[in-house]
């Protein structure tokens, strides 16, 4: 039975880190990988992770990932009561005249954004919960989807809890 495993943690930036400790030869899929400077007087970047796996192979991930020499504070959000997890896409649909006003119509009704619009595209903003995502870009298949590109997930601890530095 696979379990999915989020986790966060902050990172020294040096490179190759990921090379070393995430490598795929190791027994499982990086499912989504964001990755941002958050303090660049320490140089230290947050890094979220989604990947999945029997409870052996999160278990193995974890304490792979809290060998590596530039981590700091590993938290598993799963284990987490309540925290907050989204992401972006920028999705570039190709328009034809009578499907613009669907489109528009559709797109207010789910709190996307229009970024550009001419006579032949328009591309979207829309940020939410992978489900979310996954769900509109499903809808949007209708109106022929010429690209489209997706942050990886970023999240945060409801409370008081937090990754420490």
């Amino acid at each position: 039975n696979d379990n999915i495993l989020m986790f966060t943690l902050m990172i020294i930036n040096k490179i190759h880190w990921l090379g070393v400790g995430l490598s795929s030869g190791r027994g499982y899929n990086i499912e989504s990988l964001s990755v941002s400077e958050v303090d660049s007087d320490k140089f230290l970047s947050r890094v979220t992770v989604v990947t999945s796996g029997t409870k052996n192979i999160i278990d193995q991930i974890k304490a792979q990932v809290r060998k590596l020499i530039p981590v700091h504070n590993l938290i598993d959000i799963t284990e987490l009561k309540s925290f907050i997890g989204k992401e972006l896409i920028l999705m570039k649909l190709d328009i034809k005249q009578k499907t613009v006003l669907k489109i528009r119509k559709h797109i207010k009704n789910i709190g996307a954004k229009i970024l550009f619009e001419d006579k032949a595209v328009i591309i979207i903003e829309f940020s939410g919960t992978p489900t979310e995502i996954s769900s509109l870009i499903k809808k949007m298949k209708v109106y022929n989807i010429v690209e489209l590109t997706r942050s990886g997930l970023v999240s945060m601890a409801l409370g008081k809890d937090y990754i420490r530095r």
